[in-house]
């Protein structure tokens, strides 16, 4: 098996970082705080789970769409709470990651339709709008969910797609990656090809999370996933110490200025969040704690959903 090239990829990133560095006495304290956490587990009441073909094709346009839902209204000025929200299950209303994945559930059990190959491939403005209301970035969004209609018509089904990884994780991110244009999360760094590939390899932990480790969940390699570097665990390693940030990268983030996409800032807080998180799996299995590192990315995103008391870095992108 190839090693992953986000973990080396990040790891060199760091060697050389001006801006972004890991604190090693930081990350023994919050291995010890998360060792005490319970095990993460999938959050099925806001999930779609049905037959196999529409489930998996649900999980895709999800993950298609799973990014950057923070720009509130009248950005860039405003900085206030104004988020995208959807209302709950349980009356509840839920943002980011939970609020799409509701959304879209209500959509598979109420309209099926909707994720037919056919539909998605033509999908239009107006018809996501309709269905996920004021969500930033929509056009960015119909893109997405479009190249995944092309996806299905390419291969006739969900089912075969996944089918084609047998059962093996890196083949599936190898997979969407080639397949899906705007899953080709990477950036340049010191002349380097850095990948980062955030939401291929968050498909294949909901996939497996989803369908509890068996069918299309039954994939023998997922050690080999890393932390999917996003907003949250930025954001939750600074606030914990286990990230340390240059006076100059820390009060631009403090004042929510936009650090560019594949700028050396963004891509050094995404590299640092995956090697804390190698460390991180490292340091919790000394403890009794034996975790994938994206298990230990949920515990910390998990963690990160409460008050803390700083910003995340802001990037509008379609990468996360």
């Amino acid at each position: 098996m190839r090693e992953n090239p986000v973990r080396w990829g990040a790891s060199w990133v760091l060697r050389r970082a001006r801006l972004v560095s890991v604190d090693p006495a930081a990350l023994e304290a919050l291995a010890e705080e998360l060792a005490r956490n319970p095990d993460p587990e999938w959050v099925e009441r806001y999930h779609f789970q049905g037959e196999p073909e529409l489930t998996l094709r649900y999980l895709l346009v999800l993950d298609a769409l799973n990014f950057c839902f923070w720009p509130p209204r009248g950005f860039p000025k405003a900085t206030g709470a104004e988020r995208w929200s959807v209302p709950g299950p349980y009356g509840e209303r839920l943002t980011g990651y939970y609020a799409l994945s509701f959304a879209l559930r209500q959509v598979a059990e109420e309209a099926p339709g909707f994720f037919e190959g056919e539909h998605l491939a033509g999908l239009q403005a107006e018809e996501l709008s309709a269905v996920l209301g004021d969500i930033p970035l929509l056009s960015w969004r119909v893109r997405a969910a479009q190249e995944v209609g092309t996806l299905l018509l390419r291969f006739r089904s969900a089912e075969r797609f996944f089918s084609s990884a047998q059962g093996r994780a890196q083949r599936l991110v190898e997979l969407l990656t080639a397949h899906l244009p705007m899953f080709r999360d990477a950036a340049i760094y010191g002349g380097r090809w850095i990948p980062f590939h955030k939401r291929a390899q968050i498909l294949v932990a909901d996939v497996w999370g989803t369908f509890r480790g068996q069918g299309p969940g039954r994939l023998a390699d997922l050690p080999w996933l890393t932390a999917f570097a996003d907003y949250k665990l930025p954001q939750i390693l600074w606030a914990r110490g286990a990230l340390r940030l240059h006076p100059t990268l820390a009060e631009r983030m403090r004042n929510h200025e936009l650090i560019p996409w594949g700028s050396a800032a963004e891509v050094e807080l995404r590299a640092a969040v995956v090697v804390a998180v190698e460390e991180l799996t490292r340091l919790l299995r000394q403890r009794g704690r034996d975790l994938w590192p994206f298990q230990v990315d949920w515990l910390l995103w998990n963690a990160a959903q409460g008050p803390l008391p700083v910003p995340h870095h802001r990037t509008l992108t379609w990468a996360y």
